[in-house]
């Protein structure tokens, strides 16, 4: 055909005799062309899956990051092969003698091509083995799944700023004037995003920090409640009373934060208050008895009654008890178990809960007030009519 002869000669490399004699001995006919096309498509097809086992085979023997690179190197020879096979076929072998006088270059632009090319073959690697890295901290509890999404990011960016500043300094890129720039926008989205800014930097303080983790009980900013996420900007809390609160990470980081599952142990601690004629000491002896065998509390520490104030009317007993496991419900379950049990001890025992009360009396030699008679009465009434 002619369109062998059309855009110039190929490379003796691409067209050698035995190919041309191929070319007018088989592949002159449309039919054959066909399919040969077809023979080249499934042949493509099935070392592409050959690609996957070969993957896998380097995989066990050398590691994941060898056989990820192996498999992109056998996907482009297969490429590259299926390409040359099609021109061959189909008598447009010029088509890769135009591209490679369109990519004709001297030594040192193919060096700067091929160490840029290796360059980020390798930062895809970095990137792969940071991110199995961080994986494998997560299942073995080193890092929080926030921690571990912040470690994507950060990793992600820095290798990828890292690349890119290899690349444009291989090329003889300026890269002053690309940092004075990056600076000023910096400033300028600095100042119009503040407090985005601020709560991705508390995002990062948490993340090093670690003061809670996904499923603590945490109390922050008149809200208490179950860490349910927490993300670069904000953490999520489930309330007691079912609903989910986004609070900013630079709030947290500036409020007071109690973490109430981070001792695996909680105190609560109930008032009672018992009549001033009641024995204090027989009193406490009775609310411990009445509490240190409940089964919503801790046998350890043992549970604990001082006589905390006196009151209007009683003397106000603190119990101190503790439970394991934090949560509401648990702390709910032993208030109402301390105050059930201390009820029914003090109505065996004849010890009384005093209600509030006052008394009166007069100073000194007092005074009285009087009820007007019925005759006083009346003359009043006479008087103003």
């Amino acid at each position: 055909m002619s369109a062998d002869t059309t855009g110039g000669h190929p490379p003796a490399a691409l067209r050698t005799e035995w190919i041309i004699e191929l070319q007018q001995s088989y592949f002159s006919a449309t039919g054959v062309q066909l399919l040969a096309t077809v023979v080249i498509g499934v042949l493509v097809i099935l070392a592409m899956k050959f690609g996957r086992r070969l993957e896998t085979l380097v995989d066990h023997r050398y590691g994941r990051n060898v056989g990820e690179a192996s498999r992109v190197i056998w996907l482009l020879a297969v490429v590259a092969t299926g390409v040359y096979s099609l021109s061959i076929v189909w008598h447009v072998t010029y088509f890769i003698d135009i591209v490679f006088r369109t990519l004709a270059i001297d030594r040192w632009t193919a060096v700067q091509q091929f160490m840029t090319i290796a360059i980020v073959l390798v930062a895809y690697l970095l990137i792969r083995f940071a991110n199995r890295s961080i994986d494998q901290l997560q299942r073995t509890s080193s890092l929080t799944k926030h921690q571990s999404e912040v470690a994507y990011h950060v990793s992600d960016i820095g290798i990828a700023l890292g690349t890119m500043t290899l690349v444009l300094t291989l090329w003889g890129v300026d890269l002053t004037n690309i940092f004075i720039g990056a600076g000023a926008i910096t400033a300028i989205v600095g100042l119009a995003a503040r407090e985005t800014l601020a709560a991705v930097l508390a995002g990062f303080i948490l993340l090093f920090s670690r003061p809670f983790r996904v499923g603590d009980w945490i109390e922050v900013k008149d809200h208490s409640g179950i860490v349910k996420d927490v993300t670069i900007f904000n953490t999520k809390i489930q309330t007691f009373s079912d609903e989910h609160v986004l609070v900013p990470n630079d709030i947290i980081t500036e409020s007071d934060l109690t973490n109430l599952s981070r001792n695996d142990q909680l105190r609560v601690e109930v008032e009672v208050g018992i009549d001033y004629e009641t024995d204090v000491h027989y009193a406490r002896e009775v609310v411990v008895e009445a509490v240190e065998d409940l089964d919503s509390i801790r046998s350890s520490p043992d549970p604990h009654v001082i006589a905390k104030r006196f009151a209007d009317s009683s003397i106000l007993l603190e119990v101190r008890v503790w439970i394991g496991e934090p949560t509401m419900r648990r702390r709910w379950n032993a208030r109402t178990d301390a105050i059930e049990a201390i009820k029914d001890a003090f109505d065996r025992e004849g010890i009384t809960i005093p209600y509030p009360q006052r008394v009166q009396s007069a100073r000194g030699d007092g005074f009285d007030v009087g009820v007007p008679s019925t005759d006083e009465t009346t003359a009043v009434s006479v008087g103003n009519e």
